[in-house]
C-alpha cells in the first residue's frame, strides 16, 4: 500500500486506517464519532503547529537579515580610513605623539597648555 503523505487525503486515509486498527475494541459503541473527533483535533493541532513554525522561521529570517546588515555595517566602518582632523602648529606636535582619534579635545588642550609652560 503506497501512502502519499504530501496530500491531505493521503494523510487522512493513513490516520483513519491506523486509528481504526487501534479502536477496534471500542468501535461498536463510539467508533465513528470518536474517530471523527480525533481526526478533527489532530488536524487542528497540525495546523496550529505549522502556523507557529512558519511564524518562527519568518522571525528567524528577519533576525538573520538584520544581523547580516549590522555585521556588514560594522565591517564597512572598520575598513574605512579614520578621519584625520587638521590642527594648528601648537597642537600638531602633540598629534604626532598620539593619533587625534585617541585623544579627546580636552586632553589636547591640557597637553598644549603644559607645553607652553
Amino acid at each position: 500500500m503506497s501512502i502519499d503523505f504530501d496530500k491531505e487525503q493521503g494523510r487522512k486515509e493513513y490516520l483513519t486506517s491506523k486509528l481504526d486498527d487501534l479502536l477496534d475494541g471500542i468501535n461498536d459503541s463510539y467508533g465513528k464519532v470518536l474517530v471523527d473527533e480525533l481526526i478533527s483535533r489532530l488536524e487542528a493541532t497540525v495546523k496550529d503547529f505549522n502556523e507557529e513554525i512558519k511564524s518562527l522561521t519568518d522571525q528567524l529570517k528577519e533576525n538573520t537579515s538584520l544581523k547580516q546588515e549590522i555585521l556588514q555595517k560594522i565591517i564597512t566602518e572598520e575598513t574605512d580610513p579614520p578621519e584625520i582632523q587638521h590642527t594648528d602648529d601648537s597642537e600638531s606636535a602633540s598629534s604626532t605623539e598620539e593619533a587625534p582619534s585617541e585623544m579627546s579635545e580636552w586632553e589636547r588642550r591640557l597637553e598644549a597648555l603644559s607645553k607652553k609652560e
